[in-house]
């Protein structure tokens, strides 16, 4: 394995099948799609990833131009609005020259996409995260974990790390928030807990003071809410405000340094779940392929990588070294994915049967202390 940072991009799929010296006919343009969010309120967890798949196209366009390949980068805007996503998918599907597509990001607009992607035969490496994605027979591969077993490490940690055994679950009612709730509660009842508080509450509402009373009232001592960074927030705040000194737990979507932004003082303690490689802007690797992609981002956007920006390099890579063994169009590079296995920056991939990562699934806990992000380490090793 390669660590410097000009060379660790091109870490090619384990199967043996790399073909550097394959020559394509003529000088043929090829893209990878990012679609994800580059505008609007989440655009903060989006431009990380699209930036990191920039990057992998960029560290590899000379390679593939000595095959006879231009390699370009098309930005693909959805803002995760599972309303407009569709019009976006069909933009992407209707340039015959994109390949492959690293997102969408979320689950909502994954399943707002997912038929239109599948018909294309045009491959999806997602981030979104709800487990029942995988059960559509679509051309989606998932890099993460799905949130079940998020969902099952935020129980897991509130009750055997924090020995709390009162738990209020809160979702927004969307695909995510409610997903992840639903799973959680399952969790904590399995582990022995109590919910003592749960409640769907309006994602785009501004007082909670209802919903914090009960909580106040039920004598919980750890609090989960599925649902998007926005909400949290005022949410967070609401509740921290209203006298509650308990763990705070927030989800995978809400991990960044905009949440302490909006949050402001109230947002201190609060924990966060991951299914994305350590942050390295947050305590995370300091050596090794990780950290040599952390370093080569930050030197080009000026800039800390994010959450599952890792995941976005190795999904271009992935899509980038099965065109250098010889995938020439979409349904080529579908057939390729369930076969083949890659050794990424973040992790090794390999696809089950429905698209779901195989291994061992490690979920990252992170709290903010002193108004700064600090990884705390895997759930797995925290919560035995």
């Amino acid at each position: 394995m390669h660590r410097s940072i000009t060379t660790f991009a091109s870490l090619a799929f384990s199967a043996g099948m790399f073909i550097s010296g394959q020559v394509w006919a003529g000088n043929q343009t090829v893209k990878i799609a990012y679609e994800g969010a580059l505008t609007g309120g989440i655009a903060f967890f989006g431009i990380p990833i699209g930036n990191a798949v920039e990057l992998a196209i960029e560290l590899q366009k000379d390679e593939l131009a000595k095959q006879g390949v231009s390699l370009e980068y098309m930005p693909a805007d959805d803002q995760v609005d599972a309303a407009q996503a569709p019009t976006i998918a069909r933009k992407v599907i209707q340039d015959d020259s994109v390949i492959g597509v690293v997102g969408p990001i979320f689950g909502s607009t994954t399943n707002a996409v997912g038929p239109l992607y599948t018909q294309a035969d045009l491959v999806m490496l997602s981030m979104g995260t709800a487990a029942n994605l995988s059960t559509k027979g679509w051309t989606m591969f998932r890099v993460v974990p799905n949130d079940d077993i998020q969902a099952a490490a935020v129980a897991d940690y509130l009750g055997k790390a924090l020995k709390m055994t009162k738990i209020g679950v809160i979702d927004d009612g969307t695909q995510y928030g409610h997903g992840l709730a639903e799973a959680v509660k399952a969790q904590v009842r399995k582990n022995g807990g109590e919910v003592v508080v749960e409640e769907a509450i309006d994602p785009n509402g501004d007082d909670f003071s209802s919903t914090v009373t009960k909580i106040l009232g039920s004598g919980a001592t750890g609090v989960f809410l599925g649902a998007s960074v926005n909400t949290e927030t005022v949410f967070n705040r609401q509740l921290v405000e209203g006298g509650f000194t308990g763990a705070f737990f927030a989800p995978d979507g809400t991990l960044s340094n905009d949440y302490i932004k909006l949050a402001g003082p109230a947002s201190n303690g609060t924990y966060f779940t991951s299914q994305a490689a350590p942050v390295a802007a947050y305590g995370g690797p300091t050596q090794g392929p990780l950290a040599d992609f952390y370093a080569a981002y930050q030197k080009r956007f000026n800039a800390p990588a994010q959450s599952y920006s890792a995941e976005g390099f190795d999904a271009a890579n992935m899509i980038i070294d099965a065109i250098k063994s010889g995938v020439h169009d979409r349904k080529a590079m579908v057939e390729f994915f369930r076969t083949k296995s890659y050794q990424g920056v973040a992790r090794t991939y390999k696809f089950q049967a429905n698209g779901e990562p195989e291994g061992a699934p490690s979920i990252n806990i992170y709290q903010i202390k002193d108004n700064k992000i600090t990884w705390l380490g895997l759930s797995s090793d925290l919560a035995k």
